[in-house]
């Protein structure tokens, strides 16, 4: 009897710490991750402007807006999880010298831009809408989108909501949906599957997001892109696997494009091939942006 009420007592401490680091995880994933993001970098074009603008719901973002003479396209760089607008800085130089102007922003909760809640792309989807709008009061009307990771899931979250006036969408090592991405990082750092790992974290983040774990899949909604898609992931991904890339590129509707980047991670796939990159994504952009 005594082994058996002992036995019990162990069972629930061990449940009890669980649902205890589940819950911390949780919030710790959904919470602002807010970074420092210093000046305008120095190489970056004179005319550069620090703006504020609101996300569709309301809240208040903040980012660089860099002009370009004769510009026609405006592209809007989306950052991923965890970073600010300086994860995708090194691509203003690439689109603005090829006639492009940018706009990158912090995401909600991020760099310096408002938000309680981090939600892997779905809140998300009304700060790029909110970003659209801005750059309409730049008197510019056609777009390109490029995010990378949370960035790209959010373009593709968005895809229902997207105006006609986005000409083209760049994906680069885009979850397919959050049970995919969740176990893959369970796996790579605490060498569980998230079927476990995840049992608890799981209801707990539905609960802080409000929002069913399943239904923030951009592969349900890629399909519905109004627009060309490039999708872009490396082969060594161990984040999201050459598989769920294929399986995202495979929902997509044509015309769309995939370059899976040989030996890269999850990583700045522009810092990786650089070249291979730039020649790529600019042929891209300027066939699409060129359809009528």
């Amino acid at each position: 009897m005594q082994l058996l009420k002992r036995s019990f007592i162990l069972l629930l401490i061990a449940f009890t710490a669980y649902a205890a680091v589940s819950a911390f995880f949780a919030w710790r994933l959904t919470s602002p991750a807010h970074r420092i993001v210093g000046a305008v970098p120095a190489d970056f074009p004179s005319t550069t402007q620090t703006v504020n603008f609101l996300a569709l719901d309301g809240i208040k973002l903040s980012g660089w807006f860099v002009p370009c003479d004769n510009a026609t396209v405006a592209v809007v760089l989306l950052h991923g999880n965890g970073g600010s607008r300086r994860q995708v800085m090194a691509r203003v130089g690439l689109f603005h010298d090829a006639g492009y102007a940018v706009l990158l922003y912090d995401a909600r909760g991020h760099g310096l831009s408002e938000g309680d809640k981090v939600s892997a792309g779905w809140f998300e989807t009304a700060d790029l809408l909110g970003a659209l709008d801005f750059v309409r009061t730049k008197g510019l009307h056609k777009f390109g989108c490029l995010g990378i990771s949370q960035g790209a899931a959010t373009i593709a979250l968005a895809a229902e909501k997207l105006p006609p006036e986005v000409a083209w969408v760049i994906l680069e090592s885009s979850y397919p949906n959050m049970r995919d991405a969740l176990d893959r990082r369970f796996r790579n750092y605490l060498h569980l599957p998230g079927w476990l790992a995840g049992g608890l974290f799981m209801p707990f983040a539905e609960w802080r997001l409000g929002v069913a774990i399943d239904d923030i899949a951009p592969i349900k909604h890629i399909q519905n892109l109004p627009c060309p898609v490039f999708i872009l992931g490396g082969t060594h991904d161990q984040h999201t696997l050459l598989e769920s890339t294929r399986a995202l590129f495979n929902a997509a509707k044509a015309p769309k494009e995939l370059w899976l980047v040989a030996g890269a991670t999850h990583v700045d796939l522009y810092g990786f091939a650089q070249q291979e990159y730039a020649r790529r994504i600019l042929a891209f952009a300027a066939g699409a942006s060129a359809r009528p």
